[in-house]
C-alpha cells in the first residue's frame, strides 16, 4: 500500500525538519455529568483508549488518548458530543495521566465544540495535543477558528484527521483557515491506498506543506520501512502507530543474536536449578551482561534496601524465579539498543505489570501473579528474536500455565494475556467481556492499566 502510495507523492510539498515524535487502553467509569434534558448519555463514560505512539527510531514518545463509548459518536448530537468531551477530560485528569507525560506528549482527542470549555487549560500545553473531531450538527464556523487562535496563543497545540471533515462539517471555505492552523495532520492508512490515500495525501501535502503529519495504523515494518525511507515522505512524518513494532519476521537458522543466545542459556540453567558458579561463568564471558542486569536489579524503582553487587547475592537476595523474571529484560537490551527492541521492552514491562497486578486483584497467590509477570514479559519474544515462538521459548522449561497462554492461548493465564492485547488493539468489546470473566471491576483495570505503563517507563529511565 505504501509503495503505491508515496510512488506518486515523491518531491512534492516540502515539510518541516523532524523534531519531536504510539498503547494502551483500558476501562473507565465516571459518574454522570450533569446534562440538559433532551442529552441522554451512557451511565459510564466507556473506554478512554491510550495507544503509545512511535517516533522514527521507534521509540515510545506519545500517547493518544480517545473515547470507546456506548454512543456511537457519528450519531450524537452537538449537546451530547459535549458532555462526552467533558466526562472524557475529567476522567483523564482524574486518572492523573500526566504522570505519563514526563517525558513524552499527550494526544487528547475532542470535539470542536469543546474549544470553549475552560477545562481545556487543566492540560499542560507543552505536552498536549489536543485532536478535534467534528460535530455532526454544529459545523466548524468562523467563531471556531477564533476560539481555536485564542488558544493557540495561549500556546495550546492541535491536531485533526482531515478526512473526517468533510463538506458537511467544514465548509469549504473555512478549510484553508482550519487546517492552516493545525500542528499535526493525521492520517489513517488502514484506507484504501489507490482510491483514498493517494489522491488525498497528494492535495494535502502540497497545500500545507509545513504541517507535520501522524501516521495512524501502520499495518507491518515493511510498510513502515517504506514510509521513513520513501524520499519526500520521511520529512512529513514525525508519529507512527500500528502492528508493526510487533510484527514477526522470521530470519534464517544461526543468524540469531549470540548475546541473546547466552541469556537465554542463562535462563535454563536457572530452570534447571544450575548452581551458581556455573551461571556465574556464563556472566563472565560477557561482562556486559552483568552490568545490564544489575543495573536493573538495582533501579531505585525496585526499592532494594542495598545494592546487589554479584550473581551470588543476587540468587541469596531475590530468589532464582525473581533472578529469572528479571532476566527476560536482558533479552531485550543483551545487543545494541535500538529504538524497536527498547519499544518492545517496555510494551512487555507494562503487560508483565498489568497481568500481575490484576493477578493481585483477582486473588491469585503470589507464585501464580509471578508467573502472570513472566506470561507477560515473553509475550513478546517471537518478535524480538524474530523466530516462532515455540523456538524462542524451547530452552526455558517454563511452568505450564505460562507455555500453554503464550504457546496455544489456553488456560488460567490465558484470560489476563487477551485482556492486555485486546487493549492494545483496541478491541472495546472483548475487554469488557474478559473483564467480566475475571471478575475485575473496570475502575479497577484502568487504574491497573496506568500505574502499569508509569512502573514501566520508570524502570527504563532509572535504569539507563
Amino acid at each position: 500500500m505504501f509503495k503505491s502510495l508515496f510512488g506518486s507523492l515523491t518531491g512534492k510539498g516540502q515539510a518541516q525538519e523532524v523534531r519531536e515524535s504510539r498503547g494502551e487502553k483500558s476501562t473507565a467509569s465516571a459518574p454522570a455529568a450533569e446534562v440538559d434534558d433532551n442529552v441522554v448519555l451512557p451511565h459510564t463514560l466507556g473506554f478512554v483508549t491510550h495507544q503509545p505512539l512511535h517516533d522514527l527510531q521507534q521509540r515510545v514518545v506519545a500517547y493518544e488518548f480517545m473515547v470507546r463509548d456506548t454512543v456511537k459518536r457519528r450519531e450524537s448530537s452537538a449537546g451530547q458530543w459535549l458532555q462526552f468531551d467533558r466526562l472524557m477530560i475529567s476522567t483523564l485528569i482524574n486518572m492523573d495521566v500526566f504522570r505519563l507525560l514526563n517525558s513524552r506528549r499527550a494526544l487528547v482527542h475532542v470535539s470542536t465544540l469543546s474549544l470553549q470549555d475552560a477545562s481545556l487549560e487543566a492540560f499542560p500545553s507543552d505536552r498536549v495535543y489536543f485532536v478535534l473531531n467534528p460535530a455532526s450538527d454544529d459545523p466548524v464556523s468562523n467563531a471556531t477558528i477564533v476560539l481555536l487562535d485564542q488558544h493557540r496563543a495561549q500556546g495550546r497545540r492541535f491536531a485533526l484527521e482531515p478526512s473526517l471533515f468533510d463538506r458537511r462539517v467544514l465548509p469549504e471555505a473555512l478549510q484553508d483557515e482550519l487546517f492552516s492552523r493545525i500542528d499535526l495532520l493525521i492520517l489513517d492508512f488502514s484506507g484504501a491506498a489507490d482510491e483514498v490515500l493517494a489522491p488525498f495525501m497528494d492535495q494535502m501535502l502540497a497545500r500545507y506543506p509545513a504541517a507535520r503529519w501522524y501516521a495512524r495504523n501502520i499495518g507491518s515494518s515493511e510498510d513502515f520501512d517504506v514510509c521513513i525511507k520513501t524520499p519526500g515522505a520521511a520529512r512529513r512524518f514525525v508519529l507512527f502507530q500500528g502492528a508493526f513494532l510487533t510484527a514477526v519476521h522470521l530470519q534464517p537458522a544461526g543468524k540469531a543474536d549470540a548475546s541473546q543466545m547466552r541469556v537465554l542459556e542463562i535462563m535454563r540453567l536457572l530452570r534447571a536449578g544450575a548452581e551458581t558458579p556455573e551461571i556465574d561463568a556464563q556472566f563472565k564471558l560477557d561482562s556486559v551482561l552483568l552490568f545490564k542486569l544489575l543495573r536493573f536489579i538495582n533501579s531505585p524503582a525496585n526499592g532494594l534496601s542495598r545494592k546487589v553487587m554479584s550473581i551470588e547475592e543476587s540468587l541469596l537476595l531475590l530468589g532464582r524465579e525473581s533472578l529469572f523474571k528479571w532476566l527476560t529484560l536482558l533479552l531485550f537490551t543483551s545487543r545494541k539498543d535500538d529504538g524497536r527492541s527498547v519499544a518492545l521492552l517496555e510494551r512487555s514491562l507494562f503487560r508483565a505489570r498489568f497481568m500481575e497486578t490484576l493477578g493481585k486483584l483477582g486473588g491469585n497467590n503470589r507464585l501464580e501473579c509471578e508467573h502472570l509477570f513472566l506470561t507477560g514479559m515473553f509475550s513478546l519474544l517471537d518478535a524480538l528474536m524474530h523466530i516462532e515462538m515455540a523456538g524462542a521459548l524451547a530452552p526455558l522449561d517454563l511452568p505450564p500455565p505460562v507455555a500453554d497462554a503464550l504457546l496455544n492461548q489456553r488456560g488460567m493465564f490465558a484470560p489476563y494475556l487477551a485482556l492486555a492485547i485486546s487493549a492494545e488493539q483496541d478491541n472495546a468489546d472483548r475487554i469488557v467481556a474478559l473483564a467480566g470473566l475475571l471478575k475485575l471491576e473496570p475502575a479497577d483495570v484502568n487504574k491497573a492499566h496506568i500505574d502499569a505503563m508509569v512502573w514501566a517507563q520508570e524502570i527504563l529511565q532509572q535504569s539507563e
